[in-house]
This record gives structure tokens, sequence and C-alpha cells, in this order.
């Protein structure tokens, strides 16, 4: 069984990393670029196995395209090849990918003229000018059928009202692929309950893929369980692009951000703040949760999360994953109806050997425990290559010794 294990620095971390760039971004620029018929727009884009799949996918255009563990990938070139007049594509990918909800994504591409069946291989698409016209979605469980409408609606005929009422999941990733049309030239109306984008052409336009706050959520994480810990995320700014630059705030009691010409200076507080416990709603940044209920649960603070409503449809169940991760290593937590609580910290007992199930982000969450445990063994250590390949090297360039193991 190929594993990994962490131990933790001998002394304070000082460390200047050069994070990943946004999966979010470059996926989103990748497609619209496409559209524009000229993948070369986008420039430093992501190179974890998500994007690496989506620019061979958009360059190749194979008849078959296995988008592997993608979700994002998958939903994406749903809607891309339902543009493709005259093509025929086969959507596929692992068993875990298709079983995954995507039928409300489906049904709304059929309703505005797509034709896509389903197969024991995955989905057939035959692509065909599309209608348009007006769908509405109802407390969506993922914002990434949004962002697949929203970039193929300038190509549809009668052009595209999107309505969105009820719980609005991820909300700023809707807004992050608002704000790319407009880069590429593609400007969407705001209504009362939803947008409307109308049919016209993209403009070409360069783009440079920003560094991932996702990613830079675990470099909170590790600073907030480091005392003494100085890291410099080269080149991250306060990009209002990314929701998830919300972790400045969410670990503000434990981590000081102070941006410079350099990047994003984390500091650890030697003086903690106070973490109110009052429910935090984490609707708008749910990749965050893992990290941020690992550093609480690691520092013995109870809290509450809610909005996590789609955790469980994910790579893997994640409120269950960290739920059982707590419990593991003595502390308490309970979850229902998308909400998590955090009742009791961790103890320094023995972990054993955990496995991510697939989860890129569980993977990387688990990891900063060494700083409580001492260690930690993690199963199926290339799962982070989804998102960011480099993160055991960066974590030995901050000092954590990495160990792989058979």
């Amino acid at each position: 069984m190929n594993s990994v294990t962490i131990h933790r620095p001998s002394s304070a971390i000082r460390a200047s990393i050069e994070l990943p760039r946004s999966k979010s971004v470059s996926n989103r620029a990748l497609l619209m670029a496409s559209l524009c018929g000229d993948l070369a727009l986008v420039s430093n884009l992501s190179d974890g196995d998500d994007t690496r799949v989506m620019h061979e996918l958009l360059r190749d255009n194979p008849q078959v395209m296995d988008c592997g563990a993608g979700g994002t990938t998958f939903r994406f070139l749903l809607a891309w090849a339902s543009v493709r007049e005259g093509e025929e594509h086969l959507l596929t990918g692992i068993p875990r990918l298709l079983e995954r909800p995507h039928d409300d994504l489906i049904n709304a591409l059929r309703a505005l003229g797509a034709d896509i069946e389903r197969v024991p291989e995955g989905y057939r698409v035959r692509g065909r000018a599309l209608k348009g016209g007006e769908v509405h979605f109802e407390s969506p469980i993922s914002s990434q059928y949004l962002s697949a409408l929203l970039m193929v609606a300038p190509l549809m005929k009668e052009g595209l009202t999107l309505r969105w009422t009820g719980t609005r999941l991820s909300e700023p990733f809707v807004h992050m692929t608002l704000k790319m049309l407009a880069h590429f030239g593609v400007y969407p109306r705001l209504e009362l309950d939803g947008v409307r984008v109308d049919p016209g052409p993209y403009v070409p336009s360069p783009m440079r893929v920003p560094p991932d706050w996702s990613s830079a959520a675990f470099w909170y994480e590790i600073v907030a369980l480091s005392p003494g810990a100085e890291v410099v995320l080269a080149g991250l700014g306060d990009d209002t692009m990314q929701g998830d630059r919300e972790a400045q705030r969410l670990w503000a009691p434990w981590v000081g951000t102070r941006f410079t010409e350099k990047g994003a200076q984390l500091s650890h507080r030697a003086q903690p703040g106070t973490w109110e416990e009052l429910p935090r709603n984490l609707r708008h940044v749910p990749d965050l949760f893992q990290p941020l209920a690992l550093t609480l649960a690691a520092r013995n603070q109870p809290a509450v999360f809610t909005g996590l409503d789609n955790l469980r449809v994910k790579e893997t169940d994640r409120l269950r994953a960290v739920a059982d991760v707590i419990t593991r290593l003595g502390g308490v937590a309970a979850f229902a109806e998308g909400a998590f609580a955090v009742k009791k910290g961790l103890d320094h007992r023995t972990p054993g050997t955990f496995s991510p199930d697939i989860d890129h982000r569980m993977a990387m969450a688990l990891a900063p425990l060494a700083l409580q445990l001492g260690s930690i063994t993690i199963t199926d250590p290339t799962v982070v290559n989804k998102s960011y390949p480099s993160y055991w090297k960066d974590l030995e360039k901050a000092g954590f010794s990495i160990v792989f193991n058979g």
C-alpha cells in the first residue's frame, strides 16, 4: 500500500511557498478561450490533474472525453460539448464521478435544446445550436451547474435567462464566472433572482491565472498550529475574484495576514484572538471546511458550521470523513443536514494510517495534524495531484520530514 508519513518540523517554520495556480480560474478560462478558438489566450495554468485533463481534452477534442475524477471538468465539458455543432462526444470518468449528481445540469441543458443521452459508459452528447431561453434552479446542490450554463449561454440563439432561488451554495464561484465572462467580452445583466446573458460573440483576451486561495487554506492551517511560524505565499494577493480569500478572516484569531509586494505573509499569533462561538455559515466557501474544522479540533476550540449541504456529494462525504478523523483522534464531532459541530478537540494518541478516499482536499487537510501529533501517515499520496501536485515538496520546504512508504 502506497502511503506518505509526515513528521513535524524540528524548528519554527519559515518558508516562502509558490502556490499552484487557481484550478477554478484555469478551467473557466480554458473553456472560454476554447469558445474564442484560442487556448493560448490563457497563461500560468494550474498544474493539477483536473486542469491538465481539461486542457488536453479541449486541445485534442477526442470523441471519448475521459474526465477522470474531475467533477468541474465533467460538468463544464457537458455544456461545452452540447454547443459543438455537428460533433458527437462521449463524456466519461471514474465510476464515482458518474455516480455524483449531474441530473439537474443535464435536464437544464436538454430544456435549452441539448441532445444528451445516458449510456453505460457515461453520457453521449451530440452538439447542436441550442435555442436557449430560461431555466430555473431551486437550491441546486452545485454552483457548477450554473457556471457551466453561463459559459455557453452566448452561443444560444435566444441567450439565457438563469433564475436561481433558494439556497445559494458556493455563490462566489458563480460571481467568478460572471467576472470572467466580462473579461472575454460577454456582459451578463444581473436580475432580481438571477442573471441574463444575451447571445453574442466572445472577444479573445489574454488571461493570466492567479495563485490559488483554496490551496492557501492549508497553509493557514499550518501557521495556526505552529507557534512562531511565518510563511510567505508568493504572489498571492487579496484577489476579489476568488471567494476563498475569506480564509484570512476565518483564521484571523490565530493567523495574521499582511499583503506585501512579495505576496501574502502569514504569521502565527502568539496571543490568539477570540473565536466567537456562533454558527459559521460556510455555504459560500465550502472548500475551506476541512482545513478549518481540523484547525479548530487541533486547537480544542468548539465550533458549529452550517451551509455544508453539498459536501456529502464531493469526491467523498467530507462531513463524515472529517468527523471520523476527529473521533479517531480522541475528539468529538457531529453532523446532520449540512451542519457540523466540533464538540471536543483532539488528544495526542497514535493516529495510525488515514485514507483520504480519493479526496485531494482531505489528504492536504490531514497533513498539518503532524504538528500536533508528531507524525501522521496518509495513503494514496498522489491524490493531491488533482489540484496541488507540489504539496509534499512544499511541506518539505517548510521543514516537515516527508517519507514515502511502499
